[in-house]
């Protein structure tokens, strides 16, 4: 057994299905019966005993089998996360079952330790712990089930005298059997309980059962099919069957909760802030000039970085705003904390903000599990200026890869959950005007400026900020050459020369050269525009996972983008007489569009292109409209202007179409 520090909860770690009988079911769990699985959950039981002050104990007893070697892969290796000071998790038993019935159980002293888990370090935040408990299965083989016996103890709610759970009950992986109990206190009940996306004959619910002051909940679960993730769905946690519970009555709770706790943080001012907000609003009379002013300083001037020592609530609580403000750093709560004293100070009406940065989260079920702080300000007509002072490099207040998503104002009278709105496709746009023109020998000179906007400028002004001038360089060779075979980069200009410089738009200049532009043939040349946007711009990412004929779930793009692209290039020196030009092409779907043009006026060729994205989630029905539309998109793009040639041939009455000379030489 792995021991770590436990709170008796009334539940013991023994194990509750019987060995024989899940023994018995495994046979019956083939790889011919369930084809395209590699596991199944031949039986569970989940039992959860939760006290008026938030803390429980959940034991879980499972059984799986391994149908596949990708399976057995997987499962050769066992991993339990835990945060203290909030959870700890236990192993108290782990076995290999053999077909044959046999049981070999795993050495947990010798197979298991625990580590810090590195993957914070990716954001830059130290939080020593942050847990995983991490056990290896030796010898595991294909047809073996696994027994686990799993204990995970939380001593420290989230929010204190509230409880909730979140149970999926549809994986990847086909369940056989599973049963859920959750024991609560009579003087804390569930409040809210919701089944969503229900598989009908699947779970049967049972009524509550009151004895000795508790209340038991249970809920039964057989025959359950694995499910099929797709490309770009939603989380898959928020689209299967699933079973949402808490004793928390509505979302304006978590919001005064959230509100409670950060406010003597927010109390703790200086001299120097007042001095700094002071300096930085001189002379500014609008709320939005402030509010610009003062998050420019926390976005740029407080670097994102943070170690976790909080003690009430580690993960929410944030550090003193004197403190984040005196060391120049903070994580997120800490930043969000600091710009809202400071926009409080200038007497705007700011607030902290918890925000889901990725599903959104089931307006009928408050949960107190979210993983970004933001801030607000209040609008006269209730709604809220948004900002994410966490990301330096954006241009934005909020940036455009936080629309649609799930929001809790902290105030102290409440708030219910809101949702981000979408960012209009019109504030996402890459705009390109490409000038050029195409000499006698079909040499093609041009130049490309490039304006970024919204998501273009957030993720590409980010991205280059990373990247010495060199790598820029290659970076931007490489996406035109995508685009126009043989194309050479001849200059590259960035503006701002300080990229992380937010007060200015970011715009990307490109001189180019490619050699052999139009392909010429017999008094026919074949020539397309310069389209340089086909490789650069946030637009061409969004849609890319498109191969499945059909979809059980939506397709979600995150946000909404687009790129318009204008092109003229001179034809004075290119020797042609005559063109054929594609028609305009006009394509909509729900949520798309694009827009193409070909003309020559003046012996100049004239294009314009645009592509919008204009929906965050497609559904099952629109995705087949999408797909149709890719298609439709990519026909039209794939026609040519066609150039007849000028030669002498053509200026002639006459056509000489043989004229053979034949040489006899005679040796004397």
């Amino acid at each position: 057994t792995i021991t770590l520090p436990m709170l008796c909860c009334n539940i013991a770690a023994t194990a509750a299905i019987n060995p024989a009988n899940a023994i018995k079911a495994a046979q019956s769990i083939t790889a011919n019966r369930y084809p395209n699985a590699d596991i199944a959950v031949v039986d569970e039981d989940i039992r959860t005993v939760y006290q008026t002050n938030g803390t429980f104990r959940t034991f879980d007893d499972e059984y799986i089998k391994i149908l596949t070697e990708k399976g057995r892969r997987n499962y050769q290796s066992i991993s339990q996360y835990f945060t203290l000071p909030y959870s700890t998790t236990t192993v108290s038993r782990l076995e290999i079952i053999s077909p044959n019935g046999k049981i070999r159980p795993v050495d947990l002293a010798a197979n298991s330790r625990v580590m810090i888990n590195s993957h914070q370090m990716n954001a830059n935040i130290y939080n020593p712990n942050s847990k995983i408990l991490q056990i290896s299965v030796p010898d595991l083989q294909i047809g073996d089930m696994l027994h686990i016996i799993t204990v995970d103890n939380t001593i420290k709610a989230r929010v204190p005298g509230t409880w909730s759970d979140y149970r999926v009950l549809e994986f990847t992986a086909p369940i056989n059997h599973m049963r859920l109990e959750v024991n609560a206190p009579e003087a804390l009940p569930l409040q809210n309980i919701r089944m969503r996306a229900e598989i009908p004959g699947t779970v049967t619910t049972s009524e509550p059962q009151k004895k000795g002051g508790r209340i038991i909940y249970r809920w039964e679960v057989r025959n359950v099919p694995r499910m099929f993730p797709e490309p770009k769905m939603p989380a898959l946690y928020t689209v299967v069957q699933r079973l949402l519970i808490s004793t928390i009555p509505d979302w304006e709770t978590i919001s005064r909760w959230y509100w409670n706790l950060s406010k003597p943080h927010l109390d703790a001012v200086t001299p120097a802030m007042k001095a700094e907000v002071k300096r930085l609003t001189a002379g500014l009379t609008t709320p939005n000039e402030k509010i610009k002013a003062i998050f420019r300083f926390v976005s740029q001037d407080i670097r994102y970085m943070g170690i976790t020592t909080e003690t009430t609530a580690p993960g929410y609580e944030p550090h003193d705003v004197s403190l984040t403000f005196n060391n120049r750093y903070g994580v997120c709560r800490d930043k969000a904390a600091l710009l809202v004293t400071m926009l409080r100070l200038a007497g705007l009406p700011a607030y902290p903000v918890l925000i889901n940065a990725g599903p959104r989260k089931d307006p009928d079920v408050p949960q107190p599990y979210f993983n970004h702080a933001i801030a607000a300000v209040a609008n006269h007509d209730g709604s809220y200026t948004l900002m994410d002072p966490t990301d330096e490099s954006t241009t934005e207040l909020l940036p455009a890869y936080l629309c649609y998503k799930s929001y809790l104002v902290a105030r102290p009278e409440g708030e219910k959950l809101l949702t981000s709105p979408v960012v209009p496709v019109s504030r996402n746009m890459l705009d390109i005007r490409t000038r050029g023109s195409i000499t006698r020998d079909g040499l093609l000179k041009f130049s490309s400026r490039i304006n970024f906007s919204g998501i273009n400028d957030n993720a590409y002004r980010g991205t280059l900020a990373r990247m010495k001038p060199e790598e820029r360089r290659r970076f931007f060779e490489a996406r035109l050459k995508q685009s126009i075979a043989g194309a050479r980069l001849a200059e590259l200009k960035i503006t701002p020369e300080n990229i992380l410089d937010t007060t200015r738009p970011l715009t990307v200049t490109l001189a180019c050269e490619a050699p052999d532009y139009p392909v010429t043939g017999k008094n026919r040349t074949i020539l397309k525009a310069p389209w340089v946007g086909r490789n650069i711009g946030y637009a061409n990412f969004l849609l890319g996972a498109t191969g499945l004929n059909s979809r059980k779930y939506p397709y979600y793009t995150t946000l909404t983008a687009g790129i318009h692209e204008s092109v003229r290039i001179s034809l004075d020196e290119f020797n042609f007489s005559d063109a054929a030009l594609p028609q305009p092409a006009n394509i909509k779907a729900p949520g798309l569009e694009y827009n193409l043009n070909n003309a020559i006026t003046n012996r100049t060729l004239v294009c314009g292109s645009q592509f919008t994205i204009n929906k965050v989630e497609f559904t099952p029905k629109e995705y087949l409209q999408l797909k149709q539309f890719l298609k439709d998109r990519e026909y039209e793009q794939r026609k040519n202007i066609i150039l007849t040639t000028r030669t002498p041939e053509n200026d002639n009455d006459i056509r000489i179409l043989s004229d053979e000379i034949v040489f006899r030489l005679q040796d004397k």
